[in-house]
């Protein structure tokens, strides 16, 4: 008959007469019957037991023999099905080792440990270069492939002087280059070569927490004291001792308050002939590499990268070649030796790291994970009562130490020295607590120290300031029934932040000059005037070409002039070919105006008056009555107005040689068209040959008219004078 039988076991029995335990859950009996049948029999799994006891407990990983769960049965069977009567009770050890992240890897390729660029200087004379880099000839020694064929780009790239570079100051150059005329290595053959050592490249995959738990369990069996080891990990969850007395089983891990570190966006490199080295491995971000090959200053450059890098010859020696495994691995390197945690090296990335190394295609980086991590267990056994043992052993404090940082920086670095001062193994917590001012909250940390073993705790601090300060601490440290054992006061002191601008470092002088000319400017930005001799003077160093072709052209004129003064033949040549353009410049404009009379005669016959902007203007309006009366009988010999008729004559003598010349001009008079008078009038000489002159009226021929000058000076001086041009 079956009967089960549930209650609750609360009572344990703990060495130092302590009352604590790491189990979970409340422990239950069932009782259970044995029905012999062979199939129960190879079922293992089951205990075949009147009671069984199922207890659900936890625990942390470095334990050292501290947790200990002793129990009693009343009889077990044994390999030939006999009962047999056990006098000392069932006593189950657990021992959790160290806990490893593992981070498995998945191959990428290989890459240079640095690439290295070499340079060949050649010199180049007025019609050949002495540098060569086509892919047919060049002189850069170039890679081949498998197959011997010349890899794309291979061939390097070549730089030379250029014309400024002769006349004016050296531009700044790759290779430093001699840009003299009588001197050598004008020209450079840049190479690209790759070292001998070649580094590893893996991808992270899924990362795995890494740990075993021992549990030994001891009976006595036939008087013999009988001990058998259970391991258990993640690979292997369950496990069962030889005479199915106990159970145990990996039910899962708690989650720790600090997250563990994936490194997805991380790639693992380490050297391809030392493959178990942590001092040489390193951890580096994803966007430090460019396995194509086609991006300068990338981990993975290529032949074709650094070809076609722009501005390669004004560019420093060995750009494009930069941010490389060496690089990195050096920088990391100085930090370590100036006492300072590095970036990348594994060695640094915790406080335990393990490189694991299976076939050539799989290997794993393992780095101990120092925070608290609990592990919940299961254990099924047959007992009808249960002890569990933790383990209480005295502890203290012997000293700590903390150098002088940096604030705001990782180096950071508290070591507490505990010494377990007891005779068996214990564990021991040792928090970091109530900082003074701006320190960031420091996690506990748990382990298992040996009897009269020296264990160093190691935390990191950090700061929330950049000023420096002094702080202090406390640290207390505790039992594993949560009692403070002992505690210190800890003081350190830390140094300003250093401030650090990068490529943006350093300072322009505000005394200077109005224009900081830098190399970047051209002499055209300088100076924009193409003669502007003192400009170019004054920045000869970036002028310096113009400056000599400006001032060779001021010397070839000088001379030339003074040629001409003394050699005549010159200055005739010189006169010949100059004014053979003028002369026939003149003769083309004499064609013209022969061809523009015979149209203005045509013009005439059909006294037409042709619009023509290049006719002169004149206002004659200034005239008065005056200047001629309009008495006809106007008496030019009156004795009693001499001076009168002299002055009339003279200006009579004027206006004739004026409107004579109006006439020769074709000289067009303007007037408002207000009165009777029309408004356009054109002076052309009689063409009966007469000492009169045509007077045309807005061109139209039945205005025409035979005047004289004194009947145009009548008509003038009767026009309107008002709003005339």
């Amino acid at each position: 008959m079956l009967k089960k039988i549930f209650f609750l076991i609360f009572i344990f029995f703990i060495k130092i007469n302590l009352i604590y335990c790491g189990i979970i859950s409340s422990s239950s009996i069932e009782s259970c019957t044995l029905d012999g049948t062979k199939l129960a029999e190879q079922d293992k799994t089951n205990l075949k037991c009147d009671k069984k006891l199922v207890v659900s407990l936890y625990i942390d990983s470095q334990k050292e023999n501290t947790e200990t769960f002793n129990f009693q049965v009343d009889e077990i069977k044994d390999e030939n099905g006999k009962i047999k009567k056990l006098v000392m009770p069932i006593s189950v050890t657990f021992k959790k080792s160290e806990t490893f992240i593992n981070y498995p890897l998945v191959y990428v390729q290989n890459v240079a440990y640095q690439p290295k660029e070499t340079v060949i200087y050649k010199t180049d004379y007025l019609v050949t270069s002495g540098c060569k880099d086509l892919p047919s000839d060049h002189t850069c020694p170039g890679a081949n492939d498998v197959n011997g064929k010349l890899i794309r780009d291979s061939q390097g790239f070549c730089c030379s002087c250029s014309f400024s570079d002769y006349v004016g100051a050296d531009q700044n150059s790759r290779a430093n280059l001699g840009c003299s005329i009588l001197g050598s290595k004008s020209s450079s053959a840049h190479c690209l070569s790759f070292s001998s050592i070649k580094y590893d490249v893996y991808n992270v995959a899924k990362t795995q927490v890494e740990y075993t738990i021992t549990a030994t369990l001891t009976y006595s069996y036939n008087q013999s004291l009988i001990t058998q080891n259970i391991i258990l990990s993640n690979s292997i969850p369950t496990g069962m001792d030889t005479f199915s007395q106990a159970i145990i089983r990996i039910v899962g891990d708690f989650q720790s308050s600090t997250q563990i570190n994936q490194f997805t966006d991380k790639k693992v490199v380490f050297p391809f002939d030392q493959p178990n080295s942590i001092n040489t491995c390193m951890v580096l971000d994803q966007n430090f590499f460019d396995l194509s090959g086609l991006t300068c200053n990338k981990i993975g450059v290529s032949y074709s990268a650094f070809q076609n890098q722009p501005n390669g010859c004004a560019a420093l020696f060995g750009s494009c070649l930069q941010n490389q495994i060496a690089d990195y691995y050096n920088a990391d390197s100085a930090l370590i030796t100036s006492g300072k945690k590095g970036n990348y090296i594994a060695s640094q990335l915790g406080t335990k790291v393990k490189i694991a190394s299976g076939d050539k295609n799989s290997r794993s980086l393992k780095i101990r994970f120092d925070e608290s991590h609990r592990t919940m267990l299961t254990i099924t056994l047959k007992a009808d009562s249960l002890q569990y043992v933790v383990n209480i052993s005295p502890a203290k404090i012997i000293n700590y130490q903390i150098d002088r940082f940096e604030s705001m920086s990782k180096n950071g670095v508290l070591r507490v020295n505990v010494q377990n001062t007891g005779s068996i193994n214990a564990d021991y917590k040792m928090t970091i607590v109530n900082c003074s001012g701006d320190i960031n909250p420091i996690n506990s940390q748990e382990v298992t120290i040996k009897s009269k073993e020296i264990y160093s705790f190691v935390f990191q601090v950090y700061t929330t300031s950049k000023l420096d300060s002094s702080y202090y601490c406390f640290g207390d440290l505790y039992n594993e029934v949560a009692q403070v054992i002992d505690s210190v006061i800890i003081n350190f002191n830390t140094s300003e932040t250093e401030i650090d601008n990068g490529a943006q470092s350093g300072e322009n002088s505000l005394d200077g000059d109005s224009l900081n000319i830098g190399s970047e400017f051209t002499c055209d930005d300088v100076c924009p005037n193409l003669l502007s001799f003192i400009c170019y003077y004054s920045q000869l160093k970036i002028c310096a070409t113009k400056f000599a072709l400006l001032l060779t052209a001021i010397i070839i004129i000088v001379t030339v002039i003074v040629l001409c003064f003394k050699f005549p033949i010159i200055r005739n040549i010189l006169k010949l070919i100059f004014c053979c353009g003028c002369f026939c410049f003149k003769k083309k404009n004499s064609d013209i105006s022969e061809s523009d009379n015979s149209d203005k005669e045509k013009i005439k016959n059909k006294n037409k008056i042709k619009d023509d902007s290049s006719i002169k203007m004149k206002d004659l309006t200034n005239y008065n009555q005056d200047f001629y009366p309009n008495n006809n009988n106007y008496n030019y010999n009156n004795n009693n107005n001499n001076n009168n008729n002299n002055n009339l004559r003279n200006r009579n003598n004027k206006f004739e040689n004026e409107v004579i010349g109006m006439v020769r001009s074709k000289t067009v008079v303007y007037y408002n068209r207000h009165g009777s008078h029309p408004g356009l009038l054109k002076l052309i000489k009689d063409p009966l040959g007469r000492h009169g002159f045509v007077f045309i009226l807005n061109g139209n021929s039945s205005n025409v008219l035979h005047l004289s000058l004194k009947l145009i000076y009548n008509f003038i001086s009767k026009t309107p004078k008002n709003d005339h041009n």
